[in-house]
């Protein structure tokens, strides 16, 4: 089963490994979309109004087309503005009547017309009363002499530059979006990843505590049942003798309690796994139980040639639950069976009350158990 589980969890993090770099190229690919789609519909945009630029000027210079072929009518002895013209042309003059030289500051264009050179000031403001109403376009004026009436170029009209901010308000506005939302889904994978990593650690912690349990629990099944398999055969071999019989029964007894024991704490492990254990917590003369404990025990360590030591201090109560505090104490003294030292060991027990709590110690001159 683990070896399952743990090849479909290896599947599944290929699988999400997969779909996250799916899903940041799609994230990339979609920036990207964004930009080209903001830059393609600026140009389209600029495409636009560059084009209503053009006409802008070409309606301009038409209105001043038209002025100045109504100029070219004018005689030299009636220069005056002709009827109509008062918006785009603000004076004319002969150049014998024109009081100043300095014409710096003015705009103007000059013809010449029965050998008379008429000076014909223009309004540098028309075009800017003309586009007022459009936000789109800005109107920069001229000075100084003109060689045409219809003299307004691109040089005088121009695009705004905040007309295309809201086109590049909005493409930075959907960059955000996509990168803040990357982002969060991006932590979420992330995390995901994290914790797949940390089940697919903890399953192989799993596995290895599994093996190492099947083999401790194989190898405390054969000690009882070859001690068995040993006195049984040894029984036959002397044709089943009442003294021997009556020697090695209680040892095979023993054995036999070893071994149901070990089966219990198998089951207790499954109960505990599955959540099914319930503790019943009672009253205990801790001190009584803990004797009669030592009593039992103590052929058994002898019978190991070991020796049992009991300090135990009298009238000592709790609550809690015997089943479990005996198991405990028993994996302790088959702890100290299994690891201690042959012939010579000796295992000490004490019970003593410290203010509001009682304190047992196990102790032993084995080797311990490696951490």
């Amino acid at each position: 089963m683990s070896q399952i589980t743990s090849s479909s969890s290896r599947r599944a993090l290929i699988i999400f490994i997969i779909l996250a770099v799916l899903f940041c190229a799609q994230m990339g690919w979609w920036i990207i979309f964004q930009y080209r789609s903001a830059g393609s519909a600026r140009g389209f945009f600029s495409e636009i109004l560059e084009e209503h630029k053009g006409q802008t000027i070409s309606l301009l210079n038409s209105r001043l087309a038209a002025a100045g072929r109504t100029v070219e009518n004018l005689s030299s002895e009636t220069p005056g503005i002709p009827y109509g013209l008062g918006d785009v042309i603000t004076g004319i003059v002969a150049e014998q009547n024109l009081l100043s030289a300095d014409l710096t500051d003015s705009l103007f264009a000059t013809r010449e017309k029965d050998g008379t050179k008429f000076y014909i000031f223009l309004n540098r403001d028309y075009p800017q009363t003309m586009i007022a109403g459009d936000s789109r376009l800005q109107y920069t004026p001229p000075s100084g002499e003109v060689p045409r009436l219809d003299w307004v170029t691109m040089e005088h009209i121009a695009v705004k530059p905040e007309s295309y901010s809201e086109i590049d308000a909005e493409r930075e506005r959907h960059t955000r979006m996509f990168l803040m939302e990357g982002s969060f889904f991006f932590v979420l994978i992330v995390i995901g990843g994290y914790m797949i990593f940390l089940s697919l650690k903890r399953l192989k912690q799993t596995r290895e505590e599994q093996l190492l349990f099947i083999h401790s629990i194989t190898h405390e099944l054969k000690i009882p049942l070859t001690s068995l398999n040993l006195f049984l055969d040894t029984m036959k071999r002397r044709n089943f003798e009442p003294k021997l019989v009556s020697e090695l029964a209680p040892k095979m007894k023993e054995d036999l309690v070893r071994l149901n024991q070990l089966i219990d704490n198998i089951l207790q492990v499954r109960r505990l796994a599955d959540r099914q254990v319930q503790i019943r917590i009672e009253r205990l003369n801790l001190s009584a139980e803990l004797s009669n404990f030592g009593d039992r025990i103590k052929e058994r360590i002898e019978a190991a040639g070991g020796k049992l030591k009991i300090d135990v201090a009298e009238n000592i109560w709790i609550d809690g639950a015997l089943p479990e505090l005996i198991r405990v104490w028993e994996l302790l003294v088959d702890n100290s069976l299994k690891y201690g030292q042959s012939g010579g060991l000796e295992i000490g027990i004490t019970l003593k009350k410290t203010r509001d709590s009682a304190e047992i110690i196990f102790r032993d001159n084995g080797p311990g158990i490696p951490s």
